[in-house]
């Protein structure tokens, strides 16, 4: 089995490669972070969702912050993910997408620890 590190690094990956919804990775997320008692049938839309992101950030990230916005030419979406001095960010084709990848990247420098 995968260590959590490497998981989370193939899920970025993945993450970065994709330009909007994508089931195959909606069930990644599932396997990387776990899915919560009412999703264990079909895994939740979380690329195409903004909603079901941000849940998934307070769920895998508890008392970070978030933020979404649009880049600086004002085109692509971005999002940030942060607590405190730590702060992750963003750009992709879809606010999900940049969520999920802002997301990805705090949980990596968790679990790398100070």
């Amino acid at each position: 089995m995968e260590d959590e590190a490497a998981q989370l690094a193939k899920l970025l990956a993945q993450v970065r490669s994709v330009t909007g919804a994508d089931r195959a990775l909606d069930a990644a997320v599932v396997a990387c972070f776990g899915a919560e008692p009412d999703e264990e049938e079909d895994p939740p839309h979380y690329t195409a969702s903004t909603d079901l992101c941000i849940a998934l950030v307070h769920r895998v990230m508890p008392g970070w912050h978030w933020h979404v916005g649009y880049g600086p030419k004002g085109i692509l979406p971005y999002a940030t993910v942060s607590s405190g001095e730590h702060l992750y960010e963003a750009i992709a084709g879809t606010v999900p997408l940049a969520l999920l990848s802002a997301l990805v990247q705090a949980r990596m420098a968790e679990t790398d620890g100070p």
